[in-house]
């Protein structure tokens, strides 16, 4: 689901439609009050994309918050290009500076955040098994 400037009409749909259904906030932008309605859905997850290394907003406190077995990162490529990075196209190699930056916020390595977020997304999208050294 991406939200942009509609979060109070999504929560609203998803209060009346969305019992027991599972999927991801893609590229979430709002505040700790709005990540705390999304979390709500116990099916859903945060991902976060390029904004998160950038200043100006309230993905940082969102970050520190989210649980960890419900958060995952994104490129939303070719747009939304990460800090540091001066391309005028994002590219999925670029995730890393958002996985960074929420290792960042987290405490953690990188290493540590990209075995979370990847055992996230197996679970999520079923994609498998999750590999004994993710758990």
């Amino acid at each position: 689901i991406h939200v942009r400037d509609s979060h109070d009409d999504v929560i609203e749909l998803l209060r009346t439609h969305g019992q027991g259904l599972r999927g991801v906030f893609h590229c979430f932008s709002g505040d700790v009050a709005q990540a705390e309605e999304c979390l709500s859905f116990e099916g859903f997850v945060l991902s976060f994309a390029g904004p998160l290394t950038k200043q100006g907003n309230a993905l940082p406190d969102v970050a520190r918050m989210v649980p960890l077995n419900r958060v995952m990162v994104e490129t939303d490529s070719p747009y939304l290009i990460p800090k540091p990075v001066k391309a005028h196209r994002n590219e999925p190699l670029f995730v890393k500076h958002t996985a960074a930056k929420l290792a960042e916020i987290r405490g953690m390595t990188l290493d540590e955040i990209a075995l979370v977020t990847t055992a996230n997304a197996v679970r999520l999208f079923g994609l498998g098994e999750i590999p004994h050294e993710i758990v």
